[in-house]
């Protein structure tokens, strides 16, 4: 019983690998990198760059390094509709012009220095069909289908209903499907079509518009059929994906998607492949017989050579050499599908005299292909033994997936040898000697076995030219140079170098676009591995209106209102910081507050003093405007130790402590001093030597003196002061007694010169009884300062 196995290797999403298993022989492997994804099958926005008539093509620029190549017979005939011909015949440049915008789909990877091969003939595959969207003509079948059932689906076909210039072809898997299955595929694909179109229409050239499903889900829609047992994926991701895939394209198969535990050992070893995928890569493949097939693919054609080796099966050498032919047929045809190696290939037999035995082996060679999904053509063999064949290039190979050009022979396969390489540098040194005579040093860099090969061989060749041309000639042994690569380069005697010579050793940079580790992948507009249909437009959601509402929208008014409140957010969050922060500085104040007070009663005479010379100063008028904001400032200047506590918790009641009414007494008498004073600079030690010129001062000025005329003045401010100086309310309304604001109108107010008061007129002393009153107030707040005293008096007179 023949097991077929679809293994799929996902453990390092970096590298998947696809292979394909029939009793337990590797029969197809597919390797993708996400470094190196595939282009084909993808479908671009170009925009036409040059129009070769000579080449009947046109190169299109689709978002690649390299551009793409469009032959005329791949011009779709939607695009020849409206041309009209400028000669006898339709020509690619009256199709095409230069800067035209296309929808191409790429046919054939980039390979070596050639571009991809672009077509406008898209095709849209599917489990059971391909889709061709503007090509009517192309209705077709799979050439594997047999005689008995391609008769029914041709009437099948005839009942599809299909989109408009649109053909179909009839996979091998859609044999034996019925009308109705085949038909909810094509409604499929039209409306991928459609999505295609609709994403082409938003973008202008060059992008990816639909991006071919990637390697398992290729696998499974191409591969996945009646006698596959099982696909066994090593990672739940993976498997839940394909999972989702085959309940939703091919549900009856969804029974035989598998998962592997990996965890004890890999996929690929548990059944018995591995081995076998590294023979892929090798360039031998040894036959029963004991002949070998030896592959040497080049830039035109891969040349297969057959070796007979240690092969003696057959009683002379004509049987020989058909025996060992007919192996190795069989393997060729496998080996050209596992290694997907597509193009011209000669295949270089063992002679044989027999037209019998020649004729054989080109049978048993079509046979063994014949299962192949590729198109292959094979001719006859030659009377050199040569036999010429061609097979589509459905992918790149397995070894142009995974490899690169060798750096050091540079896919060549091989490299001079140590002393051909030095006598090459030898002579160059020469030459440049004999060029520059300016040149006074010279440095030679390259791997460590020329360099050596140099000194021990040819030390006196180079000593000759040092004296010969007034040079200093260096050597450095580079271990990051690889061989057969070198470098030699020249200095000026000007110029003069401080660095020893082993420091002047070049180390490459790494590149990682060089070295295939560039993630260049692109984003679709649209992935076939979850394909996407135009989506329904959203309905807007009217919001309900009361009455008031419509009355307020039909007036213009709603929108005003919803402004506003917006606008009201904003000043409230700067008013939050500024409170935080008038908080932080009125604490900082309190705390020097207490210092100052804690200290004034050992300056009793300091404050005898001040009293008295505020006292003798003459008050503004403007001061008269303003009794009952005084009465609100000034009691905060004195606070009792008691009610220290309760002053902290109000901030910003305390902040009106550096007022310009409170300082006018004091800068009024040094005018020059206050001009450039600034009350911010002056510290706790200042207040002690000079109360008078700093705000803060005034605070705790409260002697036996200044209580006496306080008393005097009590019914004449009292009634009207209580209320006002309690009510926390007004004390909240009135932020005017922020230090940073009334600052500069002290220093303003100072430059008036100062009115004396008349000879016969002496100041009213105020007697202080307010302290008890204050003290049943709700907020803590000190007996009024003396400033309070000097306004009264400026009302008496």
């Amino acid at each position: 019983m023949i097991m077929n196995h679809i293994l799929i290797n996902a453990t390092h999403s970096e590298e998947v690998r696809v292979a394909i298993v029939k009793n337990k022989k590797l029969t197809s492997l597919n390797i993708e990198t996400s470094l190196n994804q595939k282009n084909k099958g993808n479908i671009y926005k170009g925009r036409i760059s040059r129009v070769e008539q000579s080449l009947e093509a046109a190169f299109v620029d689709y978002g690649k390094d390299k551009q793409g190549f469009l032959p005329f017979k791949e011009v779709a005939e939607t695009l020849k509709e409206n041309a009209k011909a400028s000669g006898d015949k339709l020509t690619i440049s009256d199709v095409l012009k230069e800067g035209q915008e296309i929808i191409v789909q790429v046919e054939k990877e980039e390979r070596g220095n050639k571009g991809a091969a672009l077509s406008t003939y898209t095709n849209l595959a599917g489990a059971y069909m391909i889709l061709t969207p503007n090509n009517a003509k192309s209705n077709g079948i799979s050439r594997q289908i047999t005689s008995t059932d391609r008769q029914s689906l041709k009437e099948i076909i005839g009942k599809i209903v299909m989109p408009e210039n649109s053909g179909l072809i009839i996979r091998t898997a859609g044999s034996g499907k019925n009308l109705e299955e085949l038909q909810w595929e094509v409604d499929y694909l039209s409306e991928l079509w459609k999505s295609i179109n609709a994403a082409a229409e938003n973008r202008k050239a060059p992008f990816l518009i639909y991006q071919e499903s990637d390697i398992v889900i290729r696998t499974l829609r191409d591969y996945l059929r009646e006698d596959t047992d099982s696909v066994i994926i090593d990672d739940l991701a993976t498997f839940q994906n394909a999972k989702e895939f085959v309940s939703f394209v091919l549900p009856h198969y969804i029974d035989r998607i598998k998962h592997f535990d990996s965890s004890g050992h890999s996929l690929f070893n548990h059944m018995d492949v591995e081995s076998q995928v590294k023979s892929v890569f090798e360039r031998e493949v040894s036959l029963r017989t004991g002949a070998t097939i030896v592959f040497d693919p080049t830039e035109a054609l891969t040349a297969i050579d057959i070796n007979s080796a240690r092969a003696t099966k057959g009683a002379d050498i004509e049987e020989t050499a058909y025996n060992t032919n007919l192996e190795a047929a069989k393997e060729i045809a496998a080996q050209l599908q596992l290694r997907d190696i597509g193009g011209l290939v000669v295949i270089d037999f063992i002679d044989m005299t027999s037209e019998e035995h020649r004729k054989a082996i080109e049978k048993a060679m079509e046979k063994a292909t014949s299962s192949d999904r590729a198109r292959i053509q094979i001719g006859t063999i030659s009377r050199f033994g040569l036999l010429e064949m061609s097979r589509q290039r459905l992918m790149s190979s397995v070894a142009e997936s995974v490899e690169r050009t060798c750096p050091a022979c540079d896919g060549r396969g091989t490299v001079p040898t140590v002393p051909n390489l030095a006598l090459s540098i030898l002579r160059q040194l020469e030459d440049g000697c004999n060029t520059s005579n300016q040149t006074q040093k010279i440095t030679i860099q390259s791997s460590v076995d020329v360099i050596t090969y140099l000194l021990n061989e040819k030390r006196n060749n180079i000593g000759q030219l040092e004296v010969k041309h007034e040079v200093k000639i260096t050597l450095l042994p580079n271990p990051y140079m690889q061989f057969p690569n070198f470098s030699i380069s020249k200095q000026a005697g000007s110029k003069k170098s401080h660095h020893k010579s082993y420091q002047g050793i070049s180390k490459p940079q790494y590149n990682l676009a060089e070295n295939g580790l560039e993630d260049n992948a692109e984003i679709a507009a649209i992935n076939s591995n979850h394909p996407t249909t135009r989506k329904p437009n959203q309905k807007k959601v009217k919001p309900s209106f009361s009455f008031m509402g419509m009355i307020k929208s039909t007036l213009g008014l709603g929108d005003k209102e919803q402004d506003k409140k917006s606008n009201k957010k904003q000043p409230n969050k700067n008013q939050n910081r500024n409170r935080n922060k008038n908080q932080n500085r009125n604490r900082n104040r309190n705390q020097n507050q207490n210092k100052a007070q804690n200290n004034k009663p050992q300056n009793k005479q300091q404050g005898k003093q001040s009293n008295r010379a505020q006292s003798n100063k003459p008050q503004n008028k403007q001061q008269n405007n303003k009794p009952q904001q005084k009465e609100k400032e000034n009691p905060k200047n004195v606070v009792p130790k008691d009610k220290e506590i309760k002053a902290q918790v109000q901030p910003k009641e305390q902040a009106p402590k550096a007022t310009a009414e409170n300082k006018k007494p004091q800068q009024q008498q040094k005018p020059k001093e206050n001009l450039q004073e600034k009350p911010k600079n002056v510290t706790p030690k200042e207040k002690e030597v000079k109360p008078q010129a700093q705000p803060k001062e005034q605070v705790p000025k409260v002697t036996q003196e200044n209580k006496k005329p306080q008393q005097q003045q009590e019914p004449k401010e009292n009634p009207q002061e209580k209320p006002k100086s309690v009510t926390p309310k007004d004390k909240e309304t009135k932020p005017q007694a922020q230090p940073k604001e009334q600052a500069p109108k002290a220093t303003a107010e100072n430059e008036k010169p100062a009115k004396a008061l008349p000879k016969n007129k002496k100041p009213v002393e105020v007697k202080s009884e307010e302290k008890p009153k204050v003290q049943t107030g709700n907020t803590a707040k000190p007996e009024t300062s003396p400033n309070d005293g000097n306004k009264s008096q400026d009302g008496d007179v």
